[in-house]
């Protein structure tokens, strides 16, 4: 079953609006998979890998003050994770060299 059809049947599932927008993201629509990492928040605002994922989106469309914010919320929800550690040094480098 596809998960379109999958969001046919049941639009509250936060699992199918992630596992969408992944597969959006694999394609490169970065517009429709932030549109379902939004919707997978929306409906499970602990979904620690959609802010990972929307994050990443951001810095490769080079929106990096956003991105730093979506990482801050992921770290709200997983203080110690070292690989949103990782991303907001890394951003904070990018943001000081403009």
């Amino acid at each position: 079953m596809s998960y379109k059809k999958a969001l046919s049947i049941n639009d509250e599932s936060p699992e199918c609006h992630f596992n969408l927008a992944s597969a959006f993201n694999d394609l490169k629509k970065f517009k429709e998979a932030n549109e379902h990492y939004d919707r997978a928040i929306e409906l499970d605002e602990e979904n620690f890998d959609a802010y990972i994922c929307k994050g990443n989106i951001c810095e490769q469309l080079k929106k990096y003050d956003i991105a730093k914010h979506i990482y801050k919320t992921a770290l709200q929800i997983d203080p110690n994770n070292t690989k949103i550690l990782e991303a907001l040094q890394k951003l904070d480098a990018v943001l000081a060299k403009k």
